[in-house]
Order: structure tokens, then C-alpha cells, then sequence
């Protein structure tokens, strides 16, 4: 009997269709099982959401398209493989294909393919009693709270215990002396970010058990090391000037004087920039003086040379040792807070009974550790026989050792002639990895393609070699630009990964690549020149007839994001970003929270003066000046007394008695701040609703939840026809686009300047094990071990920005623009350690780079076979409603009071819950996501669980429903009508296509005359409003779905 199981790793570049790879692998398993529950073996795991969706809808609508009898054209492609790779005929596949399918939708919460991080919470949900986990545990998925709390905590102790405050009170002053933010609760959360971190556990851990007293005593130890240090350097100054006195020398005997200045400094105690000078390197070989020195004085320089080099060396080994003693006790203090904090989360932790989701993987991690076979796996791997995992290189090294064992107990088991063989399958790209700062280390990925391989199958590495996204001359741009960029690493691993990158181009399309070069000589001119141009860039795109909807602009960070936007936006071009429009920019947000702030604070006049100025310009008033000086001292009641002129009629105290949210919707309703439907209003309403969901938090805990989450908050818009798409490189990975823009090309590749390291500390000096200290070119001269890690620091940061640039470069399918800045100094020299100066090397290297010639292109822009992309459009809210909900609450709750416990009651539950769910599915794509949003805090059974999958799957299957739930139609969900008689209609569901609609409502139990008068009431309000209704369909689901056409 001989192991059959496979190890397969696809190696696959941008474009090269991994998804489709994966899937195709996916369902070879599935067909070539004899049972139609083969999924139930097979977990497939990935990193967002948002890919669970798309690989679990690809995998049903693969199976839905080969169990037709005519297979669609675009499933040809799939069929020819599943036939070639399964020896099974076309009849076979469909008919197989359809019994899986049903299969599937039969036990939807079987198809187990979901993110790593649900996955690691079933194991701990399973295993919470083995792991020493209560098993009432609740999962904290918001661990920045928990973070922003424990700080807190260490802050309210500062006053009650001396040795804290005295920390707290260092750590203020040595930010202030770095001209720092004197706002110590910032920077303690941002640092304290390490101990969520995976890839810093293993060092965190080693502070575990370290008190500030601990710190204070390693800390008094290093001063005094410091101490020893100057006075040894200023021995060696006093020795050489010593000498100096003795044989009658001053500092015009020296060359050039450098080296007396030197000592002058030391002694002096001067110890900045005193290292790297020419003359340094000399200073034991070369003469010490000008040749015009007498004989005398040249005879006692050159007897007392070696000497006086020996107090140079010495000096200068004794001010590099002082550095990183100096370097060792600037991180004592952040350290000793930042144990601190880690024992206020472990209290936070025990009093709630929480799991951190970013204690997942350490956790099991510790469990495992050493055991041969973890029982934990044992027990899962008799269900598991076969695993996916998609964008390895994303993955941590963490979450990597913790699945090793779990594949490894199926693949080195040999399977009986009637069971199928284990199969473990890695798809991954080294040079789309771009999350090191979130764990993920591409290096594990890069060995595993080479000689690594934990486990004892065979490995098969497979490259994808074709490109199925881009056109010809996009992908033969970046296959000869990344070539080039290979000879730049030092680093033979990366040079090996870009030097074999090219891939073959499908398309043969013509493709067009720009890159532009402008005088940019300082940031603040980047910021102003880079939107310009790319402005201009979208306005010959206008000429050429391409569609804004498929221009996308790509930035490296946020800041670059923000001044696209808004020169876009003044300029009057229409866009859409997540990164740019924070909720936060919006003056009537910023109201509501002033608002809530002076209702706290009435004292406060920075509050009430941008109160007074939003009031001014929205009532329009006269003389803005003379109101706002008369009513700034006013408080309480009192400030807002003048608005009853205006008629609005506004109660300070209502805010305080009211929840938050109700507060809130007082405030617009009190202000008229709105009339039409508004985006940020509607995020920033939602935002506190999640914010009060489940948790009783005041005004003052709602402000400072607002201030940490502000800048992160935005309207998550849609593409529209007429807007340009503006994000992050980070946040396109994975997608592609028409045209792609990308400005600010000129960011440095080995930039470690917010960078710190971890380094053991050495013996005599190591109480405390190990330090976090700034990363500094310094290191390189501390010792061995400093140096080499500075070093793997600048690869790796090199290797991370080669990728941006290759994330960013691969995204475009037919036009790629590229603007970076004319970076050549006065010799002509270029620095290639910025994006700049690798394009520019790389034109240079191709014999096409001309002095004076700022623009460069590739291929043509000929848009013969472009087509637009198909974009949704969206329907406007002319009116934004909001009323009281106090009254309505006390209504609902007495007449649901009267059905409590009853059948009746069973089913309004039944049916809500329907609707909750379809209100959240646009396609087949959105069942997953949406049947847990509505069912994961729900205690459902698992049979009805399977049942409420099921029932839904018909529905969105059905072959008379089918259509409406794809993305050609415009759809809109449980959005109010409101009639010319003031009536409310709320259909569950419209398709719109042109003008055109078909209403759609879900109903539970049998045909009613009501309903069918109720979709009447909604066709003559759509009519009124211009469109015309070609079909009202009535779906009921109860144990079947059955449709009513009325």
C-alpha cells in the first residue's frame, strides 16, 4: 500500500488566475468522490470575508453552470478541465454536479470554507475546556478597545501609587524633549499595539513577570554604565591633550584640525555626529599634519601616531557602546508601561471572561507546542482529508505552525485502496506580500517553493505562468521592469523571486503604459503637483472616451489619498473612496459631537466658538462676529437662548436624559441639519448604533470611542458611472482595474526611520532579556548581532516596497500611469534607493531615457477593444426622516407583550428573520455573510440552521428567480416610498433595469387577498414615479418556496 496523498503549491503571480486554479482543484475533489458530501472533508481557508464569499460562490456557481444541460460559454473553459482531469464524461459531470449542488444547499453549514480567524475560533470554541479556557467565554473582535481601556487604566492609577506616577511622569517629559505630542494616552495605545501582534509575541512574552521596580533597578544600572562610559571618553580626550601639552602642539599642527576638534568635542561631552569622515579612515597610515609643520613637531606626531589613533579608537569604541546603552535606556521606560498595560488586559480579560481574537493563535500555539500528535488536530483530522489555503503569503508564521500538524496527521497517514487520498494545496505569491506589519512572512512561502517541506509526502510546486488580467504591453512593462529591479536586491532569495517573475500575456490587446516625471523637489510640492497631473491624466482619459468608473487611483498611504481627493474634489470631479471620505469631514457630524461635548463640558469656549461659527454660516447671519462675542461666555441653557429668534427651539438637558442615538436624531431634528438623504450622517447613525449595540456606555465612553475611531471611519460609496476610484495599495490587492493611476512613485525602498527592533540584551547586562530599540544606522557598528539585525531589517523593508510597487503595477488590465519625480541631482546622479531613480535606471538601462524628456510611454493608446465596465448605479434618498422613537418604543413592546409564547409569535420571529436576511443579498455571493450576520448570536438549531440555508438557496436558484438575483439589474431592499398622501410603503424588493421594475416580496404562510392589494399599492406609487412594472411576484417560504405571480 503506498501514500497517494499530494502537498501542491501553486506559485502564482498577478493575473495568473489562482482563484479559478483553486476552485477547478476544488471541485476535481468533489467529482472524483464517490459520495455527494465529499465538502464536509474538505476545509478551505483564506483571509478575508470578502474572498470567502467569492471562492464559496464560485465553487456553487461552477456547480450550478456544469449541472445545466447546455453549459454556459463562460464555463466551457472549466468543463474541458474537470473532463481532462477526471476522465469523466460531460453527462457524468452534470449529473454529479447537480446531486452535489443539492448537497450542499442541503447542509450549507457543512461547506466549510471560511477565514482563518473563524476557523481558529471554532477549535478554541471546541476546545475551550483542554485550552483552560472558560467555557462561557465571549470573543472580543474590537481588541483596539480593550487596548484603549487597560491604558486608561494605567493612567487612572498615576497619583495613587508613586513608582507608576514617577514613570508616567518620565515617559511625558522625554516625549516632550523629543517635541512630541504631550498626549501620553496616544502614544501608550499606538505602542502598546505590540502586545496584539503575532509576529511580537515571542518577545513579549519575555518581559512576562517584569515589574516597574524590576525596570527601575535595570534602568539605575544602565545610567550608571552610561556614566562610567563619558568618563572613560573624556580620559581619552584628557590623555591626548595631555600629550598635546607636553610636546607644545595645538590644533594648527593637525591636518585640516579635524582630529583636534574631535577630542575638543568628547571632552566637551559632545557626542552627536562625530563619525564618517574621510580622515578617520586614515588617521593610523596617513601623515597627521600639513606638510608645512616643522621637522620637530612632524617627528613627535609620527612616534606618538599609533598612539594617539589607539585614543581615537578607544574613544570611539567607548561613544558607540554609550549609544546603545543610551538607545537600551530610552526603551526602558515604554516597556515598563507597556508590561503594565499587559497586566491590566489580563485583568480586563478574567473580570469578563474574554478571548482577544488576536489570542487565537498564541493560544493554540502553546497547546501544541512539542506534542507529537495535538489532540486538539487528532480529533479534527478525522474530519478533515483535504485542505485549501489561498494567499499563503499573507499568512503568519504563527498560523503556519499551528496548521502544520493539523495537515500532517491526514498526509502522513496512508490511505486504504477505498478511502480517498489527503491532499494539503497552497496557493500563494511572495511578491504580492504586503502585510509584514500584520504577521505575514512571505520568506515561509519563498522555502516552501524551494527546498523546504515539513511534511513526508512528495511536494509538487506548480507555477501559473500566464497573465489573464492585463493587456500585452502592460504585462511585458512590468515582466521587463521587475526583471531589472532584481539585479537591486542584495538578497539572493528576492533577486531569485523577480528574476524568474515574467509571465506570458493571454490578452493580445493592445495594452498602454505613461510614465511621467515632474519637478518635485520637497513634499508640500508632491502634494500639489502629483493631483494636478493626475487630473490631467483623467481628463484625456474623458477624450478617449473611457468611463471615470474604471479610472482608479492608487496611493501608498492615507495622506497621499486625502490630497487626491480633495484638489478632485474642488475641482469638481466626482470620486469614491473609502480612505478619503471620513465621516469625520462632515461639519454636521462635527456638530453633533460638539454638541454632545458642551453638554458635558459648558465651560469650554474652543467648543462653543465652532458651535457659534457652524450656526452663523448655516442661519446665514449678518453679523457673525457680534453674535459670537456676545454669546461665547454664556453657558448652559442660556448659550442657545438666541436661536428662538430663528425659530428653533433647542433643550440642553434632552441630550442627557436621552440615549445616545435618540440624542443624536434630536439634535438633526432640533437643527434642521439636514433635509436630503446624507451619506455621513447615515454612517455616523449607524456608527453609534453599533457603538451602543449590546454595551451601556455614556457620552463622555462615546467621545472617546468616537476619537479613536474617527480616522478610520468612512463612507464605504459604490462605483457610479461619473466617479473616480481613489484607495490604498493595500486595499487593492486582489482587484484589478481598466486604467490604474498611481502618483507619488518616489517613495524611498529602504525607509526604517518609524522602525524598531527587538535585540537580546548582553550577558551582564540583561536583567531585563531583551530591548525594543529605534532603528538606526548606528546599529551597525554595536556588535554582530545589532548589526545583522538592522540589516535583514533593510532587505526585508526593501523587499515589502518592491512589492507595493508590484501590487500596484499589476492592477491595471489596459492602461497604466505612473508619476514620479525628476530625482537627479546636480551630477546627473540618480538615487535608486527610491521608486524614482529605479525608473529612471530602468528607462536608462533600456537606452530610452532622454535628457529633457519628462514623459515615457509603452504601447499605444488605442481603445478599439475597451468596454466599459458594468458599474451599479444607485438609487437617492431625496428626503432624510427621523422622529422620536420613545412613544413608538412603549407601543411595540405592549403589543408584542400580547403574542409572547405563542405559535403566532413563532412565526412573525420566522418571518422577520427571512426578511433580515434578503435584505442583505444582492447576489448568490451575499448568502454566506448575510445568514451569519442575522443567525450567529442566534441559539438556532443546527437542523433549522440547514433548513433556513436551504429554503433561501431555492429561492436565489430558483429558475424563475434566478435572474433577479445576479448583478445585471440595479437592486434596492427594504427602502421606504413615501406617497403623495403621506403613507409609507416599503416593498421588500425591486429590480430595476432602465425603467423598468419587477417587485419582489417574501412572505410566510398562505395567499392572502392583502398581499396581493398591497403590491397593487406599490406598482400605481412606481408608475407615479415613472417606471413601469412588468411582473409582481409574491415568493412564500415556509417548509417549500412557492411563487405567486399576481
Amino acid at each position: 500500500m503506498t501514500n497517494s496523498n499530494t502537498f501542491t503549491i501553486y506559485n502564482a503571480s498577478a493575473g495568473s488566475g489562482k482563484t479559478f486554479t483553486l476552485v477547478k482543484d476544488y471541485l476535481v475533489l468533489l467529482l472524483n468522490s464517490s459520495r455527494d458530501d465529499a465538502y464536509k472533508n474538505i476545509l478551505a481557508i483564506t483571509f478575508t470575508n470578502k474572498a470567502v464569499g467569492e471562492m464559496k460562490s464560485r465553487v456553487i456557481l461552477g456547480l450550478s453552470s456544469l449541472a445545466k444541460e447546455e453549459t454556459p460559454a463562460s464555463s466551457e473553459p472549466l468543463l474541458a478541465l474537470l473532463i481532462k482531469e477526471t476522465n469523466l464524461k460531460k453527462d457524468e459531470i452534470q449529473k454529479r454536479s447537480k446531486r452535489i449542488l443539492k448537497n450542499i444547499l442541503h447542509n450549507y453549514a457543512a461547506f466549510d470554507i471560511s477565514t482563518i480567524d473563524r476557523f481558529t475560533h471554532k477549535i478554541i470554541r471546541t476546545f475551550a475546556k483542554d485550552l483552560g479556557i472558560p467555557t462561557n467565554f465571549e470573543v472580543e473582535l474590537n481588541v483596539d478597545l480593550i487596548l484603549q481601556e487597560a491604558v486608561d487604566r494605567v493612567i487612572n492609577r498615576a497619583g495613587e501609587e508613586k513608582e507608576l506616577t514617577k514613570v508616567l511622569l518620565k515617559f511625558t517629559l522625554d516625549k516632550t524633549d523629543d517635541d512630541k505630542s504631550w498626549d501620553i494616552g496616544r502614544d501608550l495605545f499606538s505602542f502598546s499595539k505590540l502586545l496584539i501582534r503575532e509576529n511580537q509575541q515571542q518577545y513579549v512574552q519575555q518581559l512576562k513577570g517584569k515589574n516597574l521596580q524590576d525596570f527601575a533597578d535595570f534602568s539605575e544600572k544602565v545610567k550608571l554604565g552610561i556614566v562610567l562610559i563619558e568618563e572613560d571618553i573624556t580620559g581619552a580626550a584628557n590623555s591626548f591633550f595631555d600629550l598635546l601639552a607636553k610636546f607644545d602642539l595645538t590644533e594648527k599642527d593637525f591636518n585640516g584640525g579635524y582630529l583636534f576638534k574631535y577630542f575638543i568635542k568628547i571632552k566637551n561631552r559632545n557626542f552627536i555626529k562625530l563619525f564618517g569622515a574621510k580622515w578617520q579612515d586614515k588617521l593610523e597610515d596617513s601623515a597627521l599634519y600639513p606638510q608645512r609643520l616643522s621637522d620637530d613637531k612632524k617627528a613627535v606626531l609620527d612616534q606618538h601616531q599609533s598612539e594617539i589613533a589607539a585614543l581615537f579608537n578607544s574613544s570611539k569604541k567607548a561613544i558607540l557602546k554609550r549609544d546603545y546603552l543610551k538607545a537600551i535606556d530610552k526603551s526602558i521606560i515604554p516597556l515598563s508601561l507597556l508590561s503594565e498595560i499587559s497586566n491590566e488586559i489580563d485583568k480586563i480579560k478574567k473580570e469578563r471572561s474574554l478571548v482577544l481574537i488576536s489570542d487565537f493563535n498564541p493560544t493554540i500555539a502553546k497547546e501544541i507546542n512539542n506534542q507529537p500528535v495535538p489532540f486538539i488536530y487528532e480529533r479534527l483530522g478525522e474530519r478533515y482529508k483535504n485542505y485549501f489555503i489561498d494567499e499563503f503569503q499573507d499568512t503568519s508564521e504563527m498560523q503556519w505552525t499551528n496548521i502544520i500538524p493539523l495537515a500532517d496527521h491526514n498526509l502522513n497517514t496512508i490511505q486504504s485502496d477505498s478511502e480517498p487520498a489527503a491532499n494539503l494545496t497552497l496557493v500563494g505569491d511572495a511578491k504580492q506580500s504586503i502585510y509584514r506589519f500584520r504577521g505575514g512572512k512571505a520568506e515561509q512561502f519563498i522555502d516552501l517553493c524551494m527546498a523546504e517541506n515539513p511534511f513526508q509526502v512528495k511536494k509538487e510546486v506548480i507555477d501559473l505562468p500566464s497573465n489573464y488580467r492585463s493587456a500585452k504591453e502592460v504585462v511585458e512593462f512590468n515582466n521587463s521592469f521587475f526583471q531589472y529591479i532584481s539585479n537591486k536586491f542584495e538578497s539572493d532569495t528576492y533577486k531569485s523571486l523577480f528574476l524568474k517573475s515574467a509571465q506570458e500575456p493571454i490578452k493580445q490587446v493592445g495594452g498602454y503604459v505613461n510614465i511621467s516625471f515632474l519637478k518635485a523637489k520637497k513634499k508640500e510640492e508632491e502634494l500639489e503637483l502629483h493631483p494636478i497631473k493626475s487630473l490631467e491624466i483623467i481628463k484625456d482619459l474623458d477624450e478617449q472616451g473611457v468611463s471615470r468608473s474604471d479610472i482608479c487611483i492608487l496611493t501608498r498611504t492615507r495622506k497621499e489619498s486625502f490630497a487626491i481627493a480633495n484638489y478632485l474634489n474642488e475641482q469638481g470631479v466626482a470620486i469614491v473612496s473609502s480612505e478619503s471620505l471620513l465621516v469625520s469631514n462632515s461639519p454636521e457630524v462635527r456638530f453633533i459631537n460638539n454638541l454632545l461635548s458642551v453638554s458635558l463640558n459648558p465651560h469650554d469656549k474652543n467648543i462653543k466658538w465652532e458651535l457659534l461659527n457652524y450656526l452663523v454660516q448655516k442661519l446665514e447671519i449678518k453679523d457673525a462676529h457680534k453674535l459670537i462675542l456676545e454669546n461665547l461666555e454664556k453657558e448652559h441653557q442660556g448659550f442657545f437662548a438666541w436661536l428662538t429668534e430663528h425659530d428653533i427651539y433647542f433643550d440642553l438637558k434632552k441630550i442627557q436624559i436621552l440615549s445616545i442615538y435618540e440624542a443624536a436624531e434630536y439634535i438633526i431634528r432640533a437643527f434642521s441639519l439636514i433635509k436630503d438623504s446624507d451619506a455621513y450622517l447615515q454612517f455616523y447613525l449607524d456608527f453609534v448604533f453599533d457603538s451602543l449595540n449590546n454595551k451601556n456606555i455614556g457620552i463622555s465612553e462615546f467621545l472617546e470611542l468616537w476619537s479613536q475611531k474617527s480616522e478610520k471611519l468612512s463612507i464605504l460609496a459604490p462605483a457610479s458611472n461619473d466617479a473616480v476610484q481613489i484607495m490604498t495599495i493595500h486595499k487593492s490587492k486582489g482587484l484589478e482595474f481598466p486604467i490604474v493611476i498611481y502618483p507619488f512613485a518616489n517613495s524611498a525602498l529602504q525607509d526604517v526611520s518609524r522602525e524598531s527592533i527587538w535585540l537580546p540584551l548582553p550577558e551582564g547586562l540583561n536583567e531585563i532579556p531583551i530591548g525594543y530599540l529605534k532603528a538606526s544606522k548606528g546599529m551597525l557598528d554595536w556588535g554582530e548581532t545589532e548589526a545583522n539585525a538592522y540589516q535583514e531589517l533593510l532587505y526585508k523593508t526593501e523587499f515589502d516596497s518592491i512589492n507595493i510597487l508590484y501590487v500596484a503595477f499589476t492592477r491595471a488590465a489596459q492602461q497604466l500611469y505612473i508619476i514620479s519625480n525628476l530625482d537627479i541631482n546636480a551630477k546627473g546622479e540618480i538615487n535608486e534607493n527610491k521608486v524614482s531613480g529605479l525608473l529612471i535606471g530602468f528607462l536608462k538601462a533600456n537606452h530610452l531615457w532622454e535628457d529633457g524628456q519628462d514623459i515615457f510611454e509603452f504601447g499605444s493608446k488605442n481603445i478599439e477593444n475597451y468596454k466599459a465596465s458594468d458599474v451599479t448605479s444607485n438609487l437617492k434618498n431625496n428626503r432624510f426622516f427621523s422622529s422620536s422613537t420613545q412613544n413608538n418604543a412603549v407601543q411595540i413592546m405592549t403589543k408584542s407583550g400580547l403574542l409572547w409564547g405563542s405559535l403566532q409569535e413563532k412565526a412573525i420571529i420566522k418571518g422577520d428573520l427571512y426578511h433580515d436576511i434578503f435584505s442583505e443579498i444582492d447576489t448568490m455571493e451575499d448568502m454566506p455573510s448575510a445568514i451569519k450576520k442575522f443567525t450567529q448570536d442566534e441559539d438556532i438549531p443546527e437542523s433549522e440552521l440547514q433548513e433556513l440555508e436551504q429554503l433561501i438557496s431555492e429561492v436565489i436558484l430558483h429558475p424563475e428567480l434566478s435572474e433577479y438575483y445576479t448583478a445585471k439589474s440595479i437592486v434596492v431592499k427594504e427602502r421606504n416610498i413615501l406617497s403623495p398622501n403621506g403613507e409609507v410603503l416599503r416593498p421588500d424588493r425591486l429590480n430595476i433595469k432602465d425603467k423598468f421594475v419587477t417587485i419582489i416580496d417574501y412572505k410566510t404562510g398562505a395567499f392572502q387577498k392583502t398581499h396581493q392589494l398591497q403590491m397593487e399599492q406599490y406598482e400605481n406609487i412606481l408608475n407615479e414615479m415613472g417606471y413601469s412594472v412588468i411582473k409582481k411576484i409574491l415568493i412564500y417560504i415556509n417548509t417549500e418556496v412557492n411563487l405567486t405571480f399576481v
